[in-house]
């Protein structure tokens, strides 16, 4: 019944539902908990020091390494429930029949059958995506799958779309829109698996030869190790590294700090002007003549600089710059900024550049694990970001020279 010609396609997209629900459903409320705990956690270290403190040492463990560490665990619970669905299937012997049934509509765009799997959980996270090739036994296959699996849309892109449509496009454009840019990001994967498989990982495509094993129950202890030594290596080899890179993106969204503070500012238009005076703000003012041309100016910059840390900073850095506070994707002062100081086709650009570009650091870090090599981590990341560079300055200058949006 699994692998047939009818009935096998509805039955493998209902059990791939059932691990998309119990990885983003069921392991929403433990990540709560360990968010909730960081969150819970910095407030006391910063209870150590008297309120309005400016303390370094308080910054850096409370927005550099406890946020860090907390950014890493954060994720967790996603990637043991993603690691224990795919490790009961594996031992079933399901796992090899879902690989056949899907190889027919994989194998057109170079991939293997089981390269469905990660694409299918990129929707989720990118990070458990590209663990999950590890399924995969090519190596052609499995670096091609975890280059092109951060174009399709994670959750974490969710908040900025979320803040972006709303803000630019009537109600009746609003799904269509976030339809678009789900589509897009899949079929611009396609496009570019069909290309690396042409040029990079150029070569005769593996036969799809199989030998379907027996259906067996998994054993407890089987499904522990495999979901735990996977884990494990998650938090062993990428933890120490985004924690690294999170203690950077700190000191480059802190330093250096204003001498002075103007009186005749609001808290929060204080907070803008010292993060445009930070290296990440000077930076963001660096690269606006390099993303002009695109329609962003430095304040869109700097929310991307502070976005490499996790996509959905980006909103709340926007919130920054723009002097509203605390914001995020539902946050109406801050559509009304954007609004103010953007047009549609502007909108739109930042959302294909978000979708596109270089993906956030614990992605990089995982890439540079499971490929074991800096050179593919750096590729992507590069890669990426001139990819998303040059379809967001063909999509802004040539809606620009036709009036769409402006």
């Amino acid at each position: 019944m699994v692998i047939h010609r009818f009935w096998g396609v509805p039955i493998f997209l209902g059990l791939m539902y059932l691990v998309f629900w119990l990885t983003f459903t069921v392991g929403t409320p433990p990540m709560d908990w360990i968010e909730g705990f960081f969150g819970w956690l910095g407030e006391t270290v910063a209870g150590f020091w008297p309120e309005g403190s400016e303390s370094v040492l308080q910054s850096l463990l409370v927005d550099g390494v406890i946020a860090g560490v907390g950014g890493v665990l954060v994720f967790l619970p996603n990637i043991l429930l993603l690691f224990l669905a795919i490790a009961i299937l594996e031992d079933s012997g399901y796992l090899a029949r879902a690989a056949f049934i899907m190889d027919r509509l994989m194998h057109k765009i170079g991939l293997h059958g089981k390269s469905f799997i990660p694409m299918l959980t990129g929707f989720g996270c990118t990070i458990p995506a590209i663990m999950a090739t590890r399924t995969l036994e090519s190596r052609r296959d499995r670096l091609t799958t975890m280059l092109v699996v951060p174009l399709v849309s994670c959750g974490a892109r969710l908040p900025i779309y979320a803040l972006i449509i709303p803000a630019f496009f009537p109600q009746a454009w609003r799904a269509p829109m976030l339809w678009g840019i789900y589509a897009f990001g899949i079929l611009l994967a396609i496009a570019c698996a069909k290309l690396l498989r042409a040029t990079i990982f150029k070569g005769e495509t593996v036969p799809f030869v199989m030998e379907l094993p027996p259906y067996r129950l998994p054993t407890l202890k089987g499904v522990w190790i495999h979901m735990w030594e996977r884990g494990g290596a998650y938090l062993k080899k990428a933890g120490t590294l985004i924690l690294a890179v999170s203690v950077i993106l700190w000191a480059l969204t802190s330093f250096p700090k204003l001498d002075t503070v103007d009186e005749s500012l609001t808290a929060e238009e204080q907070q803008a002007a010292e993060l445009a005076h930070t290296v990440a703000g000077r930076i963001g003012h660096a690269m606006e003549p390099i993303i002009r041309p695109l329609g962003f100016d430095w304040r869109i910059g700097t929310a991307m600089i502070g976005a490499f840390a996790a996509k959905e900073v980006f909103v709340a850095q926007l919130g920054i710059v723009y002097s509203v506070g605390e914001a995020d994707e539902e946050s109406e002062p801050l559509r009304d900024k954007l609004q103010q100081n953007y047009s549609p086709l502007v909108g739109l650009c930042i959302m294909l550049f978000m979708l596109i570009s270089a993906p956030c650091m614990a992605t990089i870090a995982v890439t540079k694990r499971e490929s074991n090599s800096w050179g593919w981590a750096i590729f992507q990341l590069i890669g990426l970001t001139v990819l998303a560079y040059v379809i967001t300055l063909v999509v802004y200058q040539l809606g620009s020279h036709l009036g769409i949006g402006i």
